[in-house]
């Protein structure tokens, strides 16, 4: 998809789970590490403002929008460019959460053999979605239930 820069889940402690990035790794390339926990502190600011969630976030010609699953605490982020039309991009990070869960609940303590194969179908169905992406990373130690 053309308007969407990047796709990104993060474990409930803020490690990165997955990647992939849509454009040339020198242009506007994302700090992951930052921006888990950029999102993580903005998400506290708001709670402490009396917001329920934080949804999008824009700075300059980017938007980021967000959700977390709020039983395993796993935040799905898309970075997309600003003009980007929320209602599609909402869709995306609404199927990138639903196919992720739906893939990996009930294996979050499986082995690491089980966790290749259930991503590896995650990815085939993320490229379908998202296309194949210039930069595809996963990290499947990082998928597991946070207390």
């Amino acid at each position: 998809m053309k308007d969407i820069d990047g796709a990104y889940i993060f474990s409930g402690s803020g490690a990165l789970i997955f990647s992939q990035e849509n454009l040339d790794e020198t242009i506007g390339e994302v700090d992951l590490e930052y921006l888990s926990n950029f999102i993580s502190t903005i998400e506290t600011i708001a709670v402490e403002i009396q917001e329920k969630d934080v949804k999008e976030i824009e700075f300059g010609n980017i938007k980021f929008y967000h959700t977390r699953d709020k039983l395993s605490k796993i935040q799905f982020i898309i970075k997309c460019e600003k003009d980007a039309k929320p209602k599609k991009i909402q869709q995306v990070l609404t199927n990138l959460m639903n196919i992720f869960l739906e893939k990996f609940t009930g294996t979050f303590t499986s082995p690491l053999g089980i966790k290749k194969e259930k991503m590896d179908a995650f990815v085939k169905a993320m490229s379908e979605i998202l296309g194949s992406g210039k930069k595809v990373e996963y990290f499947l130690d990082q998928i597991k239930v946070i207390d």
